[in-house]
């Protein structure tokens, strides 16, 4: 029997150890009693393991910094504190009602591709451009000399000549909309409205050099390739918003509310 329960011991023991060990190889940082676990750290950042060694630490070291405030907190009674507690819950219910959005969400905003075209069908107007747009590259340089250089070498498609000599200086690339460019820029290309190369264009800053790879006028009307996710993202919201209205509907008419506009106005003295 002795027997039986020293070995029952050992084996307690043993397994306590191998817990306390396999808390140990888990725990990434502790503060007075509070430890955090990479276990922990997952789960508040999803991403965590992706992230490179500077962010993860900054991360780890954020957690120690507020749990020492949270801590000395305690001690100096600040979370007895009514205030304190009211916004505490405040921000949980508000939690739980993002979550509880999230989850009656989840599935209820995907838009198909044929709404999408009706959309787009119905809507056309709304998509014609307001201004003369372009894509394209815009680069100042400080010399017409560079400007002709990086002129040739756009044309020839030698892309080490150009990254060598717009490294230093101003450049885009994207959509651009002519109205927003320099005044000489504007006026230039205004007068082109078509692709190509432009420039030297000189102004009070330098030299432009402008390529043009697309042009688009102004009233002219966007693709559906270009405006898919702009379209997508109207139809979601909007049934989101449908979907929420019809939920939070529901469970007005299955709940016992109370609204009281007099207190809330200051109108109880009046109607006494």
């Amino acid at each position: 029997m002795f027997k039986y329960h020293f070995l029952l011991v050992v084996c307690l023991i043993v397994l306590l150890m191998s817990c306390s060990r396999n808390r140990d190889d888990n725990l990434v940082a502790k503060v007075n009693h509070e430890r955090l676990s990479l276990d922990e750290l997952v789960l508040m950042f999803p991403g965590f393991m992706a992230l490179d060694s500077l962010q993860k630490s900054l991360l780890v070291e954020n957690w120690i910094r507020e749990t020492l405030l949270a801590q000395e907190a305690e001690k100096n009674l600040i979370h007895r504190d009514p205030m304190f507690n009211y916004r505490v819950d405040t921000y949980r219910r508000r939690l739980l009602a993002d979550k509880q959005l999230d989850v009656i969400l989840k599935d209820g905003g995907n838009i198909s591709r044929d709404e999408i075209e009706d959309y787009y069908q119905k809507n056309l107007n709304s998509f014609r451009r307001q201004s003369n747009e372009f894509f394209g590259f815009h680069v100042l340089l400080p010399s017409q000399e560079d400007a002709r250089a990086l002129e040739r070498a756009i044309e020839k498609g030698d892309l080490e000549k150009k990254q060598a000599l717009v490294a230093m200086h101003p450049k885009e690339t994207g959509l651009f909309k002519v109205e927003n460019l320099f005044p000489e820029v504007k006026e230039y290309l205004l007068k082109k409205k078509r692709p190509g190369i432009f420039g030297p264009i000189q102004s009070d800053l330098g030299y432009h050099l402008v390529e043009v790879k697309t042009w688009h006028d102004r009233g002219s009307l966007k693709s559906l390739d270009e405006v898919w996710e702009e379209i997508a993202a109207r139809l979601s919201i909007n049934r989101q918003r449908h979907i929420e209205a019809q939920v939070v509907d529901s469970l007005r008419k299955a709940s016992s509310l109370l609204f009281n506009k007099d207190i809330l106005y200051g109108n109880i003295s009046e109607n006494r």
